[in-house]
């Protein structure tokens, strides 16, 4: 009788344990979802995206290939 009452008790303290767990986990996801969210907005903004990205300044540069004077040229 003991043993079902000790494996009730368990059930139930797991079953508030894993209750307390997934709060965490779906506060913790909800905040980088919105940490995301804003951070996109941001980059949307020329000035903080010029701040923020490296690749920003080399947008719409083309890229040119170092010439070696020991290649023949045709």
């Amino acid at each position: 009788m003991s043993s079902e009452q000790e494996h009730k008790s368990y059930e139930q303290l797991f079953i508030l344990f894993s209750a307390k767990v997934e709060k965490v986990i779906i506060r913790t996801t909800l905040v980088f979802f919105i940490l995301l969210i804003c951070a996109q907005a941001l980059l949307q903004i020329p000035y903080i995206r010029k701040h923020f990205t490296r690749v920003e300044p080399l947008e719409g540069k083309p890229y040119i290939m170092p010439h070696s004077g020991d290649e023949e040229r045709s």
